[in-house]
């Protein structure tokens, strides 16, 4: 048993030999370029270890609102039409900072029919549009919840092209 039990010591003495040389000095011409990031500690100028950063807090994001009254003029040698080569409209950019909802609220004095608002991803594809009913109030009012952080488009589009349509915009987001 004695034997055997020397022979396992001398076996792994054997085995982890390669181990030793190839860790402690088997590689003599490689020469560190820099100080291990890994193992690098903090140098201070005071000797004293400095106290942690505070994490940067997040500002508050607050829903932004905007009222705008504006005015879709008729099409005319200075206003040129902007949908479907028709029909005069006006358009407005906002950035959504995080994701969430897009509340839009459209009205006017005139023909319940006379505007209608499209909602665009800035540059991509339309989102959401939307016309009044027939019979009711010139109003138009819709509620996208979960829209994602992106730039946006809303467009108000005159479906009278020869007449000029004073609205109030309502945008929340």
């Amino acid at each position: 048993m004695a034997v055997a039990l020397s022979h396992l010591r001398t076996l792994v003495l054997i085995c982890s030999l390669p181990l030793l040389f190839a860790s402690c000095g088997g590689v003599t011409n490689v020469l560190p370029t820099s100080p291990s990031q890994s193992f690098a500690l903090p140098i201070s100028s005071t000797g004293t270890p400095s106290a942690p950063a505070p994490s940067p807090v997040p500002p508050a994001t607050v829903p932004a609102a905007q009222t705008i009254n504006g005015i879709v003029r008729p099409v005319n040698g200075s206003v040129t039409p902007c949908w479907a080569d028709r029909f005069p409209c006006e358009t407005y950019d906002f950035t959504l900072s995080k994701a969430g909802a897009i509340e839009v609220t459209l009205a006017w004095d005139g023909q319940p029919r006379a505007l209608m608002v499209q909602l665009y991803w800035a540059g991509e594809g339309l989102a959401h549009e939307d016309i009044a009913p027939r019979t009711g109030p010139s109003r138009i009012s819709f509620r996208r919840p979960l829209m994602e952080a992106a730039n946006y488009r809303l467009r108000v589009v005159s479906l009278e092209p020869e007449s000029a349509i004073p609205f109030t915009l309502s945008i929340n987001y």
